[in-house]
C-alpha cells in the first residue's frame, strides 16, 4: 500500500506543479496581453487624435476667418463700390454672408455646439447690425451713406458680434489644444 500511496502523493505534487505553473503561465499572458490591448488602444486613440486635431484647427480657422470676413467694419470696405446705391451695397453683403455661411456650414462637425451657436448668433446679429443701418439710410442713398451708417451702429455696440464669436471660438480651440497635450502627457 506504501507504494500506491508514495504514488498517488507524487502524482499529487506532480499536478500540483503541474496546476502552479499553468496558473503562473495563464496570469502571466493574461497581464501580458492586458497590457499589449491598453498599448494598442492607446496608440490608437493618439493616431486618431492626430489625425482629427487638424481636421479640427483648420475648422476653427475657417469659422474665425468666416467671422472676420463678415465683421460689419470689413465688409464695408470690402463691398463698397462707387455708383452702388444703398440698398444694392445691402443685398450684395447679405449675399455674400449668405454664400460664406454656406460654404463654412460643415465646420460645425468639428466644434462644439456652444461654438457654433456663437458664430450663428454672430451672423444673425451681424444681419440686425445691417438691417438697423439700412433703416438709417434713406431708401435713395449712396453705399457710401449705408457704410456711414453701419460705422456708427457697430460703435454704438459693446461689442461686436463676430468679435464675440471669434473670442469664443478662440477660447475653445485653447482648451481643446491643452486638452489634447494634457492627453499626450499623461499617456507617456
Amino acid at each position: 500500500m506504501e507504494s500506491s500511496l508514495e504514488i498517488i502523493i507524487e502524482a499529487l505534487v506532480t499536478l500540483s506543479a503541474v496546476a502552479a505553473f499553468v496558473a503562473i503561465v495563464y496570469y502571466g499572458l493574461k497581464m501580458y496581453f492586458e497590457a499589449e490591448n491598453r498599448k494598442l488602444d492607446r496608440e490608437w486613440r493618439e493616431n486618431k487624435e492626430q489625425g482629427f486635431f487638424p481636421i479640427q484647427m483648420q475648422a476653427y480657422e475657417r469659422l474665425i476667418l468666416f467671422m472676420e470676413r463678415i465683421h460689419p467694419e470689413r465688409l464695408v470696405f470690402r463691398v463698397n463700390k462707387p455708383g452702388l446705391s444703398a440698398r444694392q451695397m445691402q443685398a450684395e453683403i447679405l449675399k455674400l454672408i449668405r454664400e460664406e455661411f454656406e460654404h463654412n456650414l460643415a465646420q460645425q462637425l468639428y466644434i462644439s455646439n456652444e461654438a457654433w451657436k456663437a458664430v450663428t448668433v454672430a451672423r444673425e446679429e451681424t444681419f440686425k447690425v445691417l438691417s438697423h443701418a439700412a433703416e438709417r439710410t434713406d431708401a435713395s442713398g449712396s453705399s457710401m451713406d449705408f457704410s456711414t451708417a453701419i460705422l456708427e451702429t457697430i460703435e454704438k455696440l459693446d461689442k461686436v458680434p463676430t468679435e464675440v464669436a471669434v473670442g469664443i471660438l478662440k477660447a475653445e480651440f485653447r482648451r481643446k489644444r491643452l486638452g489634447l497635450n494634457g492627453l499626450k502627457g499623461s499617456q507617456q
